[in-house]
C-alpha cells in the first residue's frame, strides 16, 4: 500500500525552530548594540543634512545676489 500521509515531521519543526531563534539572537544583538555601522550612516546622514542646508543657502544668496543686479 502507498503512503500518503502529509505533514510536517519533527525533525524539520525543531530545524526551523533552531533556526529562527538564532536570527532572532542576531537581531536581537545588532539592534542592542551601537554597531559602528548604524553610527555611520547617522554620521552620513547629518552630514547630507548639513550639505544640503548649505546648499540651499548658498543657492538663496545667488538668487538675491541676481535679483540685486537685475531690479
Amino acid at each position: 500500500m502507498k503512503k500518503t500521509e502529509k505533514g510536517v515531521t519533527l525533525l524539520s519543526l525543531v530545524i526551523t525552530i533552531i533556526v529562527l531563534i538564532i536570527l532572532a539572537g542576531v537581531v536581537v544583538n545588532v539592534s542592542l548594540t551601537d554597531s559602528p555601522t548604524i553610527e555611520s550612516i547617522k554620521d552620513m546622514e547629518n552630514s547630507y543634512y548639513n550639505h544640503q542646508i548649505d546648499t540651499e543657502e548658498k543657492v538663496n544668496d545667488m538668487v538675491n545676489g541676481w535679483e540685486d543686479i537685475i531690479l
